[in-house]
Protein backbone atom coordinates (compact mmCIF):
# COMPACT_ATOMS: atom_id res chain seq x y z
CA UNK A 1 0.00 0.00 0.00
CA UNK A 2 0.95 3.64 0.26
CA UNK A 3 3.25 3.69 3.30
CA UNK A 4 5.73 6.60 3.32
CA UNK A 5 5.11 7.45 -0.35
CA UNK A 6 2.11 9.56 0.53
CA UNK A 7 4.28 12.00 2.49
CA UNK A 8 6.31 12.73 -0.62
CA UNK A 9 3.37 13.61 -2.85
CA UNK A 10 2.82 17.31 -3.47
CA UNK A 11 -0.75 18.29 -2.70
CA UNK A 12 -2.61 21.53 -3.13
CA UNK A 13 -4.55 22.48 0.00
CA UNK A 14 -8.30 22.55 -0.54
CA UNK A 15 -9.59 26.03 0.32
CA UNK A 16 -13.26 25.31 0.98
CA UNK A 17 -14.49 23.56 4.10
CA UNK A 18 -15.57 19.95 3.75
CA UNK A 19 -16.68 17.37 6.28
CA UNK A 20 -15.14 13.99 5.43
CA UNK A 21 -15.84 10.54 6.87
CA UNK A 22 -13.87 7.31 6.40
CA UNK A 23 -15.52 3.94 7.11
CA UNK A 24 -12.75 1.32 6.95
CA UNK A 25 -11.98 -1.66 9.22
CA UNK A 26 -8.28 -1.91 8.28
CA UNK A 27 -6.67 0.38 10.87
CA UNK A 28 -3.44 0.99 8.95
CA UNK A 29 -5.24 1.70 5.69
CA UNK A 30 -7.73 4.02 7.41
CA UNK A 31 -4.89 5.92 9.07
CA UNK A 32 -3.00 6.30 5.78
CA UNK A 33 -6.10 7.49 3.94
CA UNK A 34 -6.95 9.98 6.69
CA UNK A 35 -3.42 11.39 6.56
CA UNK A 36 -3.60 11.83 2.79
CA UNK A 37 -6.89 13.73 3.14
CA UNK A 38 -5.42 15.84 5.95
CA UNK A 39 -2.69 16.96 3.56
CA UNK A 40 -5.47 18.44 1.42
CA UNK A 41 -6.93 20.39 4.35
CA UNK A 42 -9.94 18.57 5.88
CA UNK A 43 -9.52 16.33 8.92
CA UNK A 44 -11.71 13.27 8.43
CA UNK A 45 -13.59 11.28 11.07
CA UNK A 46 -12.69 7.60 10.95
CA UNK A 47 -14.99 4.69 11.82
CA UNK A 48 -14.21 0.97 11.67
CA UNK A 49 -17.68 -0.57 11.48
CA UNK A 50 -21.12 -0.02 9.98
CA UNK A 51 -22.67 0.32 13.43
CA UNK A 52 -20.37 3.14 14.53
CA UNK A 53 -20.72 4.88 11.15
CA UNK A 54 -24.53 4.71 11.27
CA UNK A 55 -24.57 6.10 14.81
CA UNK A 56 -22.51 9.10 13.69
CA UNK A 57 -24.55 9.60 10.51
CA UNK A 58 -27.67 9.97 12.66
CA UNK A 59 -26.20 13.26 13.90
CA UNK A 60 -24.20 14.64 10.97
CA UNK A 61 -24.17 14.93 7.20
CA UNK A 62 -20.64 14.69 5.76
CA UNK A 63 -19.81 16.11 2.37
CA UNK A 64 -17.67 13.13 1.34
CA UNK A 65 -17.68 9.60 2.73
CA UNK A 66 -15.12 6.89 1.87
CA UNK A 67 -16.66 3.45 2.49
CA UNK A 68 -14.98 0.04 2.47
CA UNK A 69 -16.96 -2.44 0.39
CA UNK A 70 -16.40 -5.25 2.89
CA UNK A 71 -16.81 -4.49 6.59
CA UNK A 72 -16.83 -6.90 9.56
CA UNK A 73 -20.48 -6.24 10.40
CA UNK A 74 -21.97 -5.78 6.95
CA UNK A 75 -21.74 -4.74 3.34
CA UNK A 76 -20.50 -1.23 2.49
CA UNK A 77 -22.80 -1.20 -0.53
CA UNK A 78 -25.78 -1.26 1.84
CA UNK A 79 -24.47 1.87 3.55
CA UNK A 80 -24.04 3.58 0.16
CA UNK A 81 -27.68 2.85 -0.70
CA UNK A 82 -28.87 4.00 2.74
CA UNK A 83 -26.97 7.27 2.45
CA UNK A 84 -28.45 7.86 -0.98
CA UNK A 85 -31.81 8.13 0.80
CA UNK A 86 -30.86 9.68 4.17
CA UNK A 87 -27.93 11.86 3.01
CA UNK A 88 -28.54 12.53 -0.70
CA UNK A 89 -26.03 15.41 -0.84
CA UNK A 90 -23.15 13.31 0.51
CA UNK A 91 -20.75 11.98 -2.13
CA UNK A 92 -19.76 8.39 -1.37
CA UNK A 93 -16.53 6.85 -2.65
CA UNK A 94 -16.27 3.07 -2.34
CA UNK A 95 -12.98 1.36 -1.47
CA UNK A 96 -12.17 -2.23 -2.29
CA UNK A 97 -9.19 -4.55 -2.45
CA UNK A 98 -10.79 -7.02 -4.88
CA UNK A 99 -12.54 -5.24 -7.69
CA UNK A 100 -14.58 -6.53 -10.59
CA UNK A 101 -16.59 -4.83 -13.30
CA UNK A 102 -19.76 -6.23 -11.74
CA UNK A 103 -18.96 -4.86 -8.26
CA UNK A 104 -18.08 -1.43 -9.70
CA UNK A 105 -21.34 -1.28 -11.66
CA UNK A 106 -23.28 -2.44 -8.60
CA UNK A 107 -21.98 0.28 -6.23
CA UNK A 108 -22.41 3.02 -8.85
CA UNK A 109 -26.00 1.89 -9.34
CA UNK A 110 -26.40 2.04 -5.56
CA UNK A 111 -25.46 5.71 -5.73
CA UNK A 112 -21.68 5.86 -5.23
CA UNK A 113 -19.84 8.85 -6.68
CA UNK A 114 -16.56 6.96 -7.11
CA UNK A 115 -14.94 3.54 -6.93
CA UNK A 116 -11.30 3.12 -5.84
CA UNK A 117 -8.93 0.20 -5.58
CA UNK A 118 -6.98 0.09 -2.32
CA UNK A 119 -3.72 -0.50 -4.16
CA UNK A 120 -4.28 2.54 -6.39
CA UNK A 121 -1.39 5.05 -6.45
CA UNK A 122 -1.76 8.01 -4.09
CA UNK A 123 -2.17 10.34 -7.07
CA UNK A 124 -5.36 8.46 -7.96
CA UNK A 125 -6.77 8.92 -4.46
CA UNK A 126 -5.98 12.63 -4.57
CA UNK A 127 -7.55 13.01 -8.01
CA UNK A 128 -10.73 11.30 -6.86
CA UNK A 129 -10.89 13.48 -3.76
CA UNK A 130 -10.36 16.68 -5.77
CA UNK A 131 -13.10 15.65 -8.21
CA UNK A 132 -15.47 15.17 -5.31
CA UNK A 133 -14.54 18.60 -3.89
CA UNK A 134 -15.07 20.23 -7.28
CA UNK A 135 -18.49 18.59 -7.57
CA UNK A 136 -19.45 19.87 -4.11
CA UNK A 137 -18.26 23.38 -4.99
CA UNK A 138 -20.36 23.36 -8.17
CA UNK A 139 -23.43 22.19 -6.24
CA UNK A 140 -22.89 24.91 -3.64
CA UNK A 141 -22.51 27.55 -6.34
CA UNK A 142 -25.66 26.29 -8.02
CA UNK A 143 -27.63 26.53 -4.76
CA UNK A 144 -26.26 30.02 -4.10
CA UNK A 145 -27.20 31.19 -7.60
CA UNK A 146 -30.68 29.70 -7.31
CA UNK A 147 -31.14 31.38 -3.92
CA UNK A 148 -29.97 34.73 -5.30
CA UNK A 149 -32.27 34.36 -8.30
CA UNK A 150 -35.27 33.67 -6.05
CA UNK A 151 -34.27 36.62 -3.88
CA UNK A 152 -33.98 38.92 -6.92
CA UNK A 153 -37.40 37.80 -8.17
CA UNK A 154 -38.91 38.52 -4.75
CA UNK A 155 -37.24 41.94 -4.65
CA UNK A 156 -38.55 42.78 -8.12
CA UNK A 157 -42.11 41.86 -7.13
CA UNK A 158 -41.85 43.76 -3.83
CA UNK A 159 -40.35 46.74 -5.65
CA UNK A 160 -43.27 46.95 -8.07
CA UNK A 161 -45.78 46.67 -5.24
CA UNK A 162 -43.89 49.24 -3.16
CA UNK A 163 -43.83 51.79 -5.98
CA UNK A 164 -47.59 51.45 -6.50
CA UNK A 165 -48.38 51.78 -2.79
CA UNK A 166 -46.01 54.72 -2.32
CA UNK A 167 -47.54 56.77 -5.12
CA UNK A 168 -51.07 55.96 -3.94
CA UNK A 169 -50.24 57.14 -0.41
CA UNK A 170 -47.90 60.07 -1.05
CA UNK A 171 -50.25 62.42 -2.89
CA UNK A 172 -53.16 62.36 -0.39
CA UNK A 173 -50.70 62.39 2.51
CA UNK A 174 -49.08 65.59 1.23
CA UNK A 175 -52.47 67.20 0.71
CA UNK A 176 -53.68 66.33 4.22
CA UNK A 177 -50.48 67.62 5.81
CA UNK A 178 -50.66 70.96 3.95
CA UNK A 179 -54.36 71.36 4.74
CA UNK A 180 -53.67 70.79 8.44
CA UNK A 181 -50.94 73.44 8.46
CA UNK A 182 -53.23 76.00 6.79
CA UNK A 183 -56.14 75.16 9.09
CA UNK A 184 -54.13 75.49 12.28
CA UNK A 185 -52.55 78.75 11.10
CA UNK A 186 -56.00 80.15 10.38
CA UNK A 187 -57.84 79.18 13.60
CA UNK A 188 -54.90 78.53 15.93
CA UNK A 189 -54.42 75.57 18.24
CA UNK A 190 -57.12 75.26 20.94
CA UNK A 191 -55.79 75.67 24.49
CA UNK A 192 -57.23 72.36 25.59
CA UNK A 193 -55.42 70.64 22.70
CA UNK A 194 -51.90 72.01 23.09
CA UNK A 195 -49.37 69.74 21.45
CA UNK A 196 -51.94 68.30 19.08
CA UNK A 197 -50.24 69.84 16.05
CA UNK A 198 -46.84 68.42 16.95
CA UNK A 199 -48.37 65.03 17.66
CA UNK A 200 -50.17 64.93 14.31
CA UNK A 201 -47.12 66.16 12.40
CA UNK A 202 -44.93 63.53 14.12
CA UNK A 203 -47.29 60.84 12.85
CA UNK A 204 -47.28 62.39 9.40
CA UNK A 205 -43.47 62.26 9.42
CA UNK A 206 -43.60 58.56 10.32
CA UNK A 207 -45.98 57.94 7.42
CA UNK A 208 -43.74 59.98 5.13
CA UNK A 209 -40.77 57.84 6.21
CA UNK A 210 -42.78 54.78 5.20
CA UNK A 211 -43.52 56.26 1.78
CA UNK A 212 -39.88 57.29 1.26
CA UNK A 213 -38.72 53.78 2.20
CA UNK A 214 -41.19 52.26 -0.27
CA UNK A 215 -40.08 54.60 -3.05
CA UNK A 216 -36.39 54.08 -2.33
CA UNK A 217 -36.81 50.31 -2.26
CA UNK A 218 -38.63 50.28 -5.59
CA UNK A 219 -35.91 52.20 -7.43
CA UNK A 220 -33.32 50.32 -9.52
CA UNK A 221 -29.82 50.66 -8.08
CA UNK A 222 -27.24 52.03 -10.46
CA UNK A 223 -24.00 52.07 -8.48
CA UNK A 224 -21.42 54.68 -9.50
CA UNK A 225 -18.33 54.44 -7.32
CA UNK A 226 -16.07 57.37 -6.54
CA UNK A 227 -13.28 57.88 -4.00
CA UNK A 228 -15.19 59.13 -0.96
CA UNK A 229 -14.04 60.46 2.41
CA UNK A 230 -15.66 58.08 4.88
CA UNK A 231 -15.30 60.62 7.71
CA UNK A 232 -17.03 63.38 5.73
CA UNK A 233 -19.80 60.97 4.72
CA UNK A 234 -20.45 59.85 8.31
CA UNK A 235 -20.40 63.40 9.67
CA UNK A 236 -22.69 64.55 6.84
CA UNK A 237 -25.27 61.87 7.65
CA UNK A 238 -25.08 62.75 11.36
CA UNK A 239 -25.67 66.45 10.58
CA UNK A 240 -28.62 65.66 8.28
CA UNK A 241 -30.36 63.56 10.92
CA UNK A 242 -29.75 66.09 13.70
CA UNK A 243 -31.24 68.83 11.50
CA UNK A 244 -34.31 66.60 11.11
CA UNK A 245 -34.66 66.42 14.88
CA UNK A 246 -33.19 62.94 15.21
CA UNK A 247 -30.30 61.66 17.36
CA UNK A 248 -31.18 64.20 20.07
CA UNK A 249 -30.05 61.94 22.91
CA UNK A 250 -27.46 59.93 20.96
CA UNK A 251 -23.70 60.44 21.18
CA UNK A 252 -21.59 59.33 18.23
CA UNK A 253 -18.14 57.92 19.07
CA UNK A 254 -15.72 57.60 16.14
CA UNK A 255 -12.72 55.27 15.85
CA UNK A 256 -11.65 55.72 12.24
CA UNK A 257 -8.52 54.15 10.76
CA UNK A 258 -6.10 56.68 9.23
CA UNK A 259 -5.37 54.04 6.55
CA UNK A 260 -9.03 54.00 5.53
CA UNK A 261 -9.77 57.67 4.96
CA UNK A 262 -11.04 57.23 1.38
CA UNK A 263 -13.17 54.37 0.08
CA UNK A 264 -14.46 53.61 -3.42
CA UNK A 265 -18.26 53.59 -3.13
CA UNK A 266 -21.48 55.12 -4.39
CA UNK A 267 -21.92 58.09 -2.05
CA UNK A 268 -25.64 58.57 -2.74
CA UNK A 269 -26.61 54.99 -1.98
CA UNK A 270 -24.18 54.63 0.90
CA UNK A 271 -25.69 57.74 2.48
CA UNK A 272 -29.09 56.02 2.37
CA UNK A 273 -27.57 52.90 3.95
CA UNK A 274 -25.98 54.90 6.79
CA UNK A 275 -29.19 56.84 7.43
CA UNK A 276 -31.04 53.54 7.79
CA UNK A 277 -28.50 52.15 10.24
CA UNK A 278 -28.35 55.36 12.31
CA UNK A 279 -32.15 55.57 12.49
CA UNK A 280 -32.40 51.91 13.49
CA UNK A 281 -29.78 52.34 16.19
CA UNK A 282 -31.54 55.41 17.60
CA UNK A 283 -34.82 53.47 17.88
CA UNK A 284 -33.05 50.46 19.42
CA UNK A 285 -31.48 52.65 22.15
CA UNK A 286 -34.67 54.48 23.09
CA UNK A 287 -35.04 54.50 26.87
CA UNK A 288 -31.46 53.34 27.53
CA UNK A 289 -29.42 55.30 30.09
CA UNK A 290 -26.41 55.23 27.75
CA UNK A 291 -27.11 55.96 24.09
CA UNK A 292 -23.88 55.70 22.14
CA UNK A 293 -23.39 54.93 18.50
CA UNK A 294 -19.84 53.60 18.12
CA UNK A 295 -18.43 53.74 14.60
CA UNK A 296 -15.19 51.97 13.77
CA UNK A 297 -13.38 51.63 10.44
CA UNK A 298 -10.43 49.45 9.52
CA UNK A 299 -8.51 48.51 6.38
CA UNK A 300 -6.50 45.34 5.87
CA UNK A 301 -5.04 45.25 2.37
CA UNK A 302 -7.90 45.98 -0.02
CA UNK A 303 -10.58 45.01 2.51
CA UNK A 304 -12.38 47.96 4.13
CA UNK A 305 -14.50 47.23 7.20
CA UNK A 306 -17.00 49.56 8.85
CA UNK A 307 -18.69 48.67 12.15
CA UNK A 308 -21.68 50.51 13.58
CA UNK A 309 -22.54 49.38 17.11
CA UNK A 310 -25.27 50.66 19.42
CA UNK A 311 -25.92 50.33 23.15
CA UNK A 312 -29.48 49.10 22.78
CA UNK A 313 -30.94 45.78 23.88
CA UNK A 314 -29.70 43.77 20.89
CA UNK A 315 -31.68 41.51 18.54
CA UNK A 316 -33.37 38.28 19.69
CA UNK A 317 -31.25 35.32 18.52
CA UNK A 318 -34.21 33.66 16.79
CA UNK A 319 -34.73 36.81 14.69
CA UNK A 320 -31.17 37.83 13.88
CA UNK A 321 -31.09 35.82 10.62
CA UNK A 322 -34.27 37.54 9.38
CA UNK A 323 -33.41 41.22 9.86
CA UNK A 324 -32.40 41.73 6.22
CA UNK A 325 -35.62 40.24 4.83
CA UNK A 326 -38.03 42.75 3.24
CA UNK A 327 -40.85 43.88 5.59
CA UNK A 328 -39.37 42.08 8.61
CA UNK A 329 -39.10 44.36 11.64
CA UNK A 330 -38.70 43.96 15.39
CA UNK A 331 -40.20 47.40 16.03
CA UNK A 332 -43.85 48.17 16.71
CA UNK A 333 -43.59 50.85 14.01
CA UNK A 334 -41.49 50.58 10.89
CA UNK A 335 -41.57 49.32 7.33
CA UNK A 336 -39.00 46.55 7.62
CA UNK A 337 -37.46 47.84 4.39
CA UNK A 338 -34.50 49.85 5.69
CA UNK A 339 -32.19 46.91 6.39
CA UNK A 340 -33.38 45.03 3.29
CA UNK A 341 -32.40 48.06 1.21
CA UNK A 342 -29.06 48.33 3.05
CA UNK A 343 -28.33 44.68 2.23
CA UNK A 344 -29.22 45.31 -1.40
CA UNK A 345 -26.90 48.34 -1.56
CA UNK A 346 -23.97 46.30 -0.21
CA UNK A 347 -24.76 43.52 -2.70
CA UNK A 348 -24.58 46.02 -5.57
CA UNK A 349 -21.19 47.13 -4.21
CA UNK A 350 -20.05 43.45 -4.27
CA UNK A 351 -19.73 43.80 -0.51
CA UNK A 352 -21.34 42.21 2.51
CA UNK A 353 -23.23 43.23 5.63
CA UNK A 354 -23.88 41.14 8.72
CA UNK A 355 -25.21 41.73 12.21
CA UNK A 356 -24.29 40.29 15.59
CA UNK A 357 -25.13 40.99 19.21
CA UNK A 358 -22.37 42.60 21.27
CA UNK A 359 -21.28 40.78 24.47
CA UNK A 360 -22.11 43.73 26.74
CA UNK A 361 -25.29 45.00 25.05
CA UNK A 362 -26.62 46.21 21.74
CA UNK A 363 -26.20 45.15 18.13
CA UNK A 364 -23.26 45.59 15.79
CA UNK A 365 -23.60 45.90 12.00
CA UNK A 366 -20.44 45.08 10.09
CA UNK A 367 -19.96 46.10 6.45
CA UNK A 368 -17.15 44.89 4.22
CA UNK A 369 -16.04 46.34 0.90
CA UNK A 370 -13.18 45.37 -1.39
CA UNK A 371 -11.96 48.50 -3.10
Amino acid sequence: MWGVIMLEVETSVVQSKYEVMVVEDNLDFAENLAEIICQMGPKPEVFHSLVSARERLAHCSPDICFIDLRLPDGDGEELVAEMGLSHPETLTIVLTGNASIQSAISVVNAGAFGFLLKDMPVEGILTSFRRACERIDLERQKRDLESKLRHQEQLAMIGQMSATLAHEIKNPLTGISQALEILLEAVGEPENMLGLKDSILTRFRAMNDLVEDLLEFSKPLNVKKTETSIRDLLLGVEEELRQEGRLKTVTLVFDLDDNAQFVSLDEVHFRILLRNLFRNAEQAMKGQSVQELRIKSRRVGSLFTLEIADTGCGIPEDQIEKVFEPFFTTKTRGTGLGLALSHRILDEHSGAIRVSNRPDSGACFTMELND
